[in-house]
């Protein structure tokens, strides 16, 4: 559990080996990267970190070499992440286990939907669960 980004390739003799290729959020905060959705051309990897509720984009056309090139809070606590398969719509849903989830306002359960035009995340649509009712909400 840590805000690094691995890379796990084989390597000429077989062997597998993992290499720490990037960092995620700010180390101090843990932010905590709990999902990943890979584009399926395998050139954008999406992340979600639980403690910041940071939705993460990285360029990962040179694996050996990622670079993050754009964030956006999506929510007080994000978990998992999945893009669609031309890669311009993006999902995301709320809670990690109730165990670990925050209390208060900042415990959230929604699932919002994002358009992403490859520069940057604009809502489409959320279904969020207010405390003791359901509610849906087009934006």
């Amino acid at each position: 559990m840590t805000s690094k980004l691995w890379l796990i390739k084989q390597g000429e003799g077989g062997a597998w080996a993992a290499t720490e290729v990037g960092t995620i959020g700010n180390p101090a905060q843990i932010p905590l990267p709990v999902d990943i959705s890979i584009t399926p051309m395998a050139r954008v990897c999406g992340f979600n970190t639980f403690m910041d509720g940071t939705t993460h984009y990285f360029d990962i056309t040179d694996p050996e070499h990622p670079k993050e090139s754009y964030q956006k809070h999506t929510g007080s606590q994000v978990n998992m992440i999945s893009q669609s398969w031309d890669g311009k719509r993006l999902y995301i849903t709320s809670s990690l286990l109730a165990h670990w989830d925050k209390k208060g306002a900042d415990n959230e359960q929604f699932l919002r939907a994002f358009n992403w035009d490859g520069h940057a995340l604009t809502p489409a649509f959320e279904v969020i669960s207010p405390r003791r009712s359901w509610g849906a909400r087009i934006t």
